[in-house]
């Protein structure tokens, strides 16, 4: 039974283990779509980014060429009349609000700043400009420097030009945008990612919501990775317009994925839940049904084992309402069947010997018959009938019973078939239904013990004041035609031939040859190497022609 079970909870398992690893499957697919969204997001904030950078490169170029072709700046710059610079700046700084506009002369000396404390970009200390002079070298500028904010190093992006008054080169202009947070938050809303900027390695500048510098993606590919109780979908690309010789600068695009990741772990979990839950269910049923099954199963197995030995026990039934109680039903059925053959075949064999009745149970009970080599066996108690005369009929026939039973299992014991009473007299067969060559040697001892067992029965009959029994047995070998005689609905399985009439002649002459055992010569010879006999006379015999010598069976042959 619990071999049963664990395979049914086996099947149970390897059912479902497809559904739990699909869900496995689902989640890992889910993070996968997650990263895949986050690449493709990732990719087009760089775009943007790239294409941000273009339009300030193109937006700061306007202004550096206003600047250079504005002859009232030049002269202020040639002049160095801050004054005059400080105006024209301030009307620039007004076009460009968010951004740190200088100016300087010749010598790198700054004459005029614009919105160095506005937009919310953060100032610069007058003395941190870049000296233009050194800077420029007399050529335009664009791209990432390093610059001082506060006192403390970072970097900007920057647009400058060398400005000229007719030819020479009279001081320079410098659009910068420091790269700090509040820059980035500024992006933020354009390029729909959180960002942080490092500058070969190091961080400069990162949005309040971005895990910088804890988070950083080593590859080329967008990565989930834990910070705190947080998930974040990462991604670092190269902006290829800030990239300068020495430098190498970083853009980390993040994005909070931990709400989602929970929601698809949440269904993950309702998911695994649901699987569970009809998991307990089919396993509950399962463990039920095998519980049925080998309850079922090992009941028909016991009552089957004491069948076989011979025990005629029925199966609890479990009511089921399936095959199971079928099966267990269909079985007592055939255990009851077992039993009523057996109960028949033992009340039959009581009237018709057990071989006999095995031989007609197989089905053999058809009208008509073989021809069987056999040996037959006439027994008749002598004077039966003054016998009888003497005694109740009740007590006659118990007197009947008891010999009959004695001459009965000799018989028996030796294999023979008693195919009659006949009255007083017993017709045994030797032989039918199935012949087999000891069937002869059988018979002879047979009658031998019969004889045997009349003296032991005789000595209790004196004892209880019985009359005593005397007997005469013949035996004859012969051919005869064994099989069932008489009607469809009431047959006899029984021998007949000119065989069974000479044993019944063989019978008969025992008290006038003062023998209690006749053989018949055609007996004899099958025999004659165990018995001993004393040879009698020939006899003439009904039916043949020639005359048969008969002897008296003394016994066996030592």
């Amino acid at each position: 039974m619990t071999t049963v079970r664990v395979k049914l909870i086996a099947l149970v398992l390897v059912c479902v283990a497809p559904a739990v690893l699909g869900a496995i499957l689902e989640s890992n697919a889910s993070k996968r779509q997650l990263l895949d969204q986050v690449e493709r997001r990732v990719d087009g904030a760089n775009r943007r980014f790239e294409s941000e950078l273009e339009e300030y490169q193109r937006s700061s170029r306007l202004a550096l060429t206003f600047a250079d072709l504005t002859p009232r700046f030049q002269k202020a710059l040639a002049e160095r009349d801050q004054e005059r610079a400080k105006r024209f700046i301030d009307r620039l700084a007004e076009v460009y609000k968010y951004r740190v506009i200088t100016a300087a002369d010749a010598q790198g000396a700054v004459l005029a700043r614009g919105n160095a404390d506005r937009g919310g970009v953060a100032s610069l200390g007058p003395d941190t400009s870049p000296a233009f002079a050194e800077l420029l070298a007399n050529k335009p500028l664009t791209g990432l420097i390093s610059v001082q904010i506060d006192g403390k190093p970072t970097y900007a992006l920057v647009s400058a030009a060398p400005v000229h008054n007719e030819g020479p080169q009279v001081g320079a202009i410098a659009l910068l945008t420091p790269i700090t947070s509040r820059y980035l938050e500024y992006l933020e809303g354009k390029l729909n990612a959180d960002l942080a900027i490092s500058v070969n390695g190091k961080l400069v500048a990162a949005t309040s919501d971005h895990p910088a510098p804890q988070l950083k993606s080593d590859s080329t590919e967008a990565l989930i990775k834990k910070e705190g109780e947080k998930l974040f979908a990462v991604k670092t690309f190269k902006p290829k317009a800030l990239q300068r010789e020495g430098l190498v600068v970083e853009a980390t695009a993040s994005r909070d994925v931990t709400e989602i990741h929970e929601e698809k772990r949440r269904a993950l979990l309702i998911h695994l839940a649901a699987l569970g839950g009809v998991l307990l269910v089919v396993l509950g049923l399962a463990l039920r049904f095998a519980s049925r099954l080998g309850r079922t199963v090992q009941g028909i197995s016991d009552a089957a084992e004491q069948v076989k030995g011979g025990k005629y026990v029925s199966t609890p039934v479990i009511h089921t309402g399936d095959e199971l109680e079928s099966l267990a039903v269909h079985f007592n059925d055939m255990v009851r069947g077992l039993e009523e053959r057996d109960r028949l075949r033992d009340t039959f064999g009581r009237y018709v010997t057990r071989q006999v009745a095995d031989h007609l149970m197989k089905g053999n009970m058809n009208l008509g018959g073989e021809m069987v080599p056999v040996t037959i066996l006439f027994s008749d108690i002598r004077s039966f009938t003054s016998i009888s005369e003497t005694m109740h009929p009740s007590a006659l026939l118990d007197f009947l019973n008891e010999y009959f039973s004695g001459m009965v299992e000799s018989v028996m014991h030796h294999h023979g078939v008693v195919d009659k009473f006949i009255g007083d007299a017993i017709m045994a067969v030797f032989g039918a239904p199935v012949p087999e060559p000891s069937d002869p040697l059988n018979a002879i001892k047979a009658a031998l013990e019969m004889r045997t067992r009349l003296d032991k029965i005789n000595i209790e009959f004196k004892r209880r004041g019985l009359p005593e029994i005397k007997n005469g047995i013949g035996l004859h070998s012969g051919r005869v035609v064994a099989g069932n005689i008489g009607h469809s609905e009431r047959m006899e399985y029984t021998v007949i031939g000119d065989a069974v009439n000479l044993a019944s002649r063989l019978e008969g002459m025992t008290k006038e040859l003062e023998a209690d055992v006749l053989l018949s010569e055609d007996l004899y010879v099958q025999v004659q190497e165990h018995v001993e006999v004393e040879p009698l006379r020939k006899i003439k015999v009904k039916g043949r022609d020639q005359e048969i010598m008969v002897y008296r069976l003394i016994g066996l042959r030592a």
